[in-house]
């Protein structure tokens, strides 16, 4: 472990220390009257940090920042965000008062103040196994190279070797994934990451073909709102931060690298074993490869199944734009036949009349329009992610159905957060709307009540779908047809939860949001 820790930390050594810290009257006083701190982090860069999906912050740069934290007596308070733009718009918006782990540039250096690194990284460069050894950039004549977006390398590498052609892509792991398919010739990447990337994604066609002397990842922690002594606070735990304790961290999650000499008999030992485990991840590389074409054939079955269940009810949508154009249509109808008797008789139209009829025919044919651009848009198969209204999801929705909802004299009440927002596919969202709605459409046609209501709350960790038809479910039919299964399947995907609850007056569909 001691050869990586010197790759890994031979910079951050002039900050090693003790726990003991003194901090001054002014410091101490801040402490008190701050002693949280909201703080916005690369939510996805293993293994230096990540947010789980339950909101927990993990990884070396996770566990440095508890330690920093902790020797001076601030608490953290992680603020949920799901990509690096967003925790840079949430620092910008001042909404974080720390940024956990960043690296400094001329642009952050505009509106951020900069601790001393708590963490310093050699970047090495990422080839194929077949690409010949590089060494350094400066020993090749020419080559092309992939970097993050943003990627404080860029500057340095244009200037230092002009020679190489250099390539943006969004992540990390996209610059991995061309490396792989020899779509560039090499990335550079901390070498922790790349530790735990190849063995987390499997590409084990890839090597580490050679360093790049000077440039180091150097990660610091980002202060926002020009606050010195924060800054000032975090250098002394920092700077109270052991290199023994920082190798115990980096144990955590990247393995240890031996260092001591082996004698010759020893190398014959881990020879057959290498050999032994070279054959295990030929065998784990093949069965992965099954692995991973069967949950994409069991994914490709389940989009296959939700458009089938659309499919089902294309007659029934169908007839609902019927209806919902035949009274638009007949409008229409009736202003062409006056406009039409009135000319055949030669009498005057006055202006205002006719600019009143077509301003009708304008307002008639926008909603004939919406009407099948909603129809339109839900029909359309989507994967795209995306942060989504949830009212405005279900308004949609509820304008697919609305003839049966009058044809039912059924009065659909949306009360809660109008602003409440979802992350993910909205067409998958409104297909769960959309069952939910039509189950209780078919539970009042069994119904003999006649103040016919479903009421929709929006609340901050639920959405609440409630009818009054007095029918009742069981789990039974959670399991049966389509529609209630699928919804249940959909929510999963999202680690959210589908549950329900029969009252003396009807229905309750409880849609548990553990991301909200």
């Amino acid at each position: 472990m001691k050869a990586y820790m010197w790759l890994l930390c031979l910079a951050s050594m002039l900050f090693a220390g003790n726990a003991h810290i003194t901090l001054s009257d002014e410091e101490q006083r801040y402490i008190l009257s701050h002693r949280d701190i909201k703080v916005c982090t690369n939510p996805s860069l293993m293994p230096f940090e990540v947010l789980t999906p339950e909101g927990n912050h993990e990884g070396i740069g996770a566990d440095l920042l508890s330690l920093v934290a902790g020797r001076v007596g601030l608490n953290v308070k992680i603020i949920q965000t799901y990509t690096w733009e967003d925790s840079l718009e949430k620092a910008k918006d001042a909404q974080c008062d720390i940024v956990s782990l960043i690296s400094q540039t001329p642009e952050l250096d505009t509106w951020l103040l900069f601790s001393d690194p708590i963490l310093v990284d050699k970047n090495v460069l990422i080839t194929t196994d077949t690409h010949s050894f590089i060494g350094d950039l400066k020993s090749i004549p020419s080559g092309t190279l992939a970097l993050p977006r943003g990627s404080p390398l860029f500057a340095k590498i244009e200037k230092e070797f002009p020679h190489v052609t250099l390539f943006t892509v969004a992540s990390e792991s996209d610059a991995l994934v061309l490396v792989a398919n020899k779509q560039v010739d090499m990335t550079i990447k901390p070498f922790a990451l790349v530790a735990y990337q190849i063995k987390q994604q499997g590409f084990f066609n890839l090597k580490i073909g050679g360093h790049v002397e000077g440039i180091d990842t150097i990660f610091r922690i980002g202060i926002t709102g020009n606050n010195t002594i924060l800054r000032d606070i975090l250098n002394k735990g920092i700077q109270s931060v052991s290199l023994r304790e920082k190798e115990m961290i980096v144990n955590r999650y990247i393995p240890s690298i031996v260092q001591q000499p082996l004698r010759k008999e020893v190398w014959y030992f881990f020879g057959t074993i290498g050999l032994i485990v070279s054959m295990i991840l030929l065998w784990n590389y093949m069965l992965r490869k099954e692995v991973k074409k069967a949950i994409a054939q069991n994914v490709e079955n389940q989009k296959l199944m939700m458009q089938q269940s659309k499919k089902a009810e294309l007659g029934e949508m169908i007839g609902n734009i019927s209806h919902q154009w035949r009274e638009p249509l007949s409008s229409l109808s009736g202003v062409n036949l006056m406009l039409i008797g009135l000319m055949e008789h030669d009498k005057e139209i006055q202006k205002e009349f006719l600019y009143t009829q077509l301003k009708k025919v304008e307002q008639t044919l926008d909603f004939m329009s919406q009407t099948m651009q909603n129809f339109l848009e839900f029909y359309k198969p989507s994967t795209l992610l995306q942060h989504f209204n949830v009212y405005e999801s279900i308004e949609q929705t509820l304008s697919l159905i609305e003839t049966h909802l009058l044809e039912g004299n059924i009065t659909v009440n949306i009360q809660g957060d109008e602003t409440k927002v979802l992350y993910g596919i909205k067409n998958e969202y409104m297909q769960i709307w959309l069952n939910i709605l039509n189950n209780a459409i078919h539970a009042f046609k069994r119904s003999s009540v006649d103040d016919r209501q479903i009421r929709v709350m929006i609340l901050d960790e639920e959405v609440r779908i409630c009818d009054n038809a007095r029918g009742r479910i069981d789990d039974k039919e959670l399991n049966k047809g389509v529609g209630l299964p699928m919804c249940r399947r959909i929510l999963e995907k999202y680690r959210q939860k589908l549950l329900f609850q029969n009252t003396p007056n009807g229905v309750c569909i409880q849609i548990v949001l553990s991301n909200a």
